[in-house]
């Protein structure tokens, strides 16, 4: 049962096989079949939008104007020289003088320092004392297998030929899949919308309302944004600026503690590491002698 699932999950981490769809039958067909279908419903949809663009009145056009020319002119003023950009320098520079003068800054550096040091020496040691406690285990390990066999040989595994694979017939979906993906490769998703845009543009009605609202609505759009951006730029500036004048003195005690903590956890890993690693290399040392009688 244990080979039957794990046979099962092997099977299904094989990816599978790519359909040929431009194999000059068959299934080259359903490709161009779907491509010319793509083209089909991208005309379509097109035309369908662009009609629906002819079709706004002016009171439309002055509704988007004036909704389209706030958001234009909110984006323009929010990243301005006097929008976020200098938001964030002021920001920044007040941050850093604060996140320096941050009296637990070096305390909390101190301690990082002593206990990342002392773990990553501890793990250091471990493994270069459990190295070398492995081959002397080992050593020990098998010397002791090759005794206990008494003189008798070392047993062969024969190795079973794999059975020949034989291929699968052609799947009946795969004219689904080669239609789908000559569809895909085709279909335009940009259709309607462009044709809603190519609609309003030439529709004098619409643009006649656009054009009167769109003008004020971005010039109090663009004052919001400046004001908006600014604020976000000081809020980012001030907390990047704190943490790069904390890194600051967190660093400089960091260093100051991680050497002491690295060399104390390297001669903790070390007396650790050679008992575990001779008991594990003495275990595989003696089973990989295979005694035959």
């Amino acid at each position: 049962m244990r080979l039957v699932l794990l046979l099962a999950a092997l099977l299904a981490l094989v990816p599978a096989c790519e359909v040929d769809c431009f194999d000059g039958g068959a299934l080259e067909a359903a490709y161009h079949d779907g491509f010319v279908q793509a083209a089909t419903d991208n005309d379509a949809a097109y035309k369908a939008a662009y009609q629906q663009g002819r079709s706004l009145t002016r009171v439309d056009g002055e509704r988007d104007g004036e909704r389209e020319g706030y958001a234009d002119g909110y984006l323009r003023g929010y990243h301005s020289a006097g929008g976020y950009d200098l938001g964030y320098y002021d920001g920044y520079a007040i941050g850093t003088n604060e996140g320096a003068l941050d009296t637990t800054a070096c305390g909390a550096g101190e301690s990082d320092g002593l206990a990342d040091g002392n773990s990553q020496g501890y793990s250091d040691g471990y493994d270069a004392s459990w190295s070398a406690g492995w081959e002397d285990g080992y050593d020990a390990g098998a010397s002791d297998a090759v005794g206990a066999c008494e003189g008798s040989g070392v047993a062969s595994i024969a190795r079973v030929a794999p059975a020949d694979a034989t291929e699968d017939d052609v799947d009946p979906e795969d004219k689904r899949v080669c239609y789908a993906r000559g569809y895909d490769e085709n279909v335009d998703p940009t259709a309607t919308d462009r044709g809603y845009v190519a609609g309003k543009r030439d529709n004098p009605e619409y643009q006649g309302g656009y054009q009167t609202t769109y003008a004020p609505a971005f010039a109090r759009g663009e004052d919001a944004g400046v004001v908006a951006g600014y604020a976000d730029g000081w809020a980012d500036g001030h907390a990047a600026g704190y943490g790069a004048g904390y890194a600051v003195i967190y660093d400089a005690c960091y260093q100051d503690t991680y050497g002491t903590g690295y060399d104390a956890g390297y001669a903790d890993g070390w007396d650790a590491g050679w008992p575990d690693g001779w008991s594990d290399g003495y275990g595989e040392g003696w089973d990989a002698i295979e005694c035959t009688y």
